[in-house]
């Protein structure tokens, strides 16, 4: 039997968080993603939009994408509709689109206790592999892969667990699209068709809503472990095709801002370095920028600016000592006219040589 793995919560609180690797900025991370709406609502539509921007690298409305390979199963339409659909949107003179792949089949999930799989994971398998930079799979619709009969939670959170499991093992997005149920309500998660272990088993949600059939705008509610919940009103555009932005929540009602990475930094341009516990640092701060964080809150900032600290030229580090924690920010280069470290190339270098001289001392 394998050995539980585990890390004690004093070494988890120790590492620098990493920023998540954005497929879409703010909107899709690495996971599995669902997107649901009502049939005929312009979910596919909004699909192949995705699938054209992050092909040829350019941005999602005002999110910026990483360029990747993209596999788009279109399991409910024929190579000729695609055609058709694919002219409309892209225009007489598209963009590179060579990264971007369809297919109109696919095998459906295998149960999890077979022993060969060689069912729709095996055939993604084979496409990641051969296709190594390819970062988003979408499928379209989920009813197209699934066998089971039985409508149950269990069932719903294992087939969806299948995909998550899949785009987990090879860091990169699936998008599914699945339907809403006609039974309206208030909580968009609640009209997604079938039970809750579908939203359950899924990393996020984006669930596009249209108000009228006769009017061309809608709402499109996004939700997620590694997203902001917003709200983005979306009009349709006949003539291009395409879904376009007309308001953000997240901006229109936007959240407080994040403030301690700029005092921080005007106060560190002074001192250029701190060793200390975060209440003390939170005393600094206090006299020096007239600012207050309670030292756990400016622990968990600080944190979460680790790699933005570093883009300034200032490493941190926490540690322990028998009776305190300590956050330690130091300067390891020179800043330049615009504000930013230069050399960010060797900066890890620089990092890795002083920690091994502290570990050899």
């Amino acid at each position: 039997m394998k050995k539980l793995e585990t890390i004690d919560a004093e070494t988890l609180l120790s590492q620098p968080m990493r920023q998540v690797p954005f497929l879409v900025d703010d909107l899709l991370a690495p996971g599995l993603y669902i997107l649901a709406g009502a049939p005929k609502v312009g979910k596919s539509w909004l699909a192949l939009w995705l699938c054209t921007r992050i092909a040829s690298g350019k941005p999602v409305w005002k999110f910026t994408t990483q360029r990747s390979t993209v596999l788009y199963l279109c399991l409910e339409d024929n190579r000729q509709r695609i055609q058709n659909r694919l002219s409309e949107m892209v225009g007489g003179e598209p963009d590179d689109l060579s990264s971007l792949h369809f297919s109109t089949e696919a095998q459906t999930l295998t149960a999890p206790d077979k022993k060969v799989d060689t069912g729709l994971l095996k055939q993604l398998y084979e496409f990641a592999t051969g296709h190594p930079d390819t970062r988003l799979i979408i499928i379209d619709t989920l009813q197209k892969v699934r066998t089971a009969a039985d409508v149950s939670y269990g069932c719903d959170y294992s087939d969806l667990s299948l995909l998550k499991n899949f785009a987990d093992q090879h860091h990169l997005t699936v998008l599914v699209i699945h339907h809403l149920r006609k039974m309206k309500d208030d909580d968009p998660l609640n009209r997604i068709s079938g039970t809750t272990g579908i939203a359950g088993a899924a990393d996020g949600t984006l669930v596009l809503i249209r108000s009228k059939r006769s009017e061309n705008g809608a709402v499109l509610h996004c939700t997620g472990r590694d997203i902001q919940t917003r709200e983005l009103t979306l009009e349709f555009n006949q003539g291009d095709c395409v879904w376009e932005l007309r308001s953000d929540s997240a901006v229109d009602d936007p959240a407080p801002s994040e403030e301690v990475l700029e005092h921080l930094l005007v106060w560190l341009g002074e001192s250029g370095s701190f060793s200390g516990t975060a209440e003390e640092l939170s005393t600094v701060l206090r006299q020096r920028c007239g600012v207050i964080y309670p030292g756990n809150v400016l622990t968990r900032k600080i944190r979460s600016c680790v790699d933005e600290l570093k883009q300034y030229g200032f490493i941190c580090r926490f540690h322990r000592t028998h009776d305190r924690r300590l956050i330690e920010l130091e300067r390891v280069g020179c800043v330049g006219d615009d504000g930013i470290f230069a050399g960010n190339e060797s900066i890890d270098a620089t990092v890795a040589e002083r920690d091994s001289k502290a570990a050899s001392a």
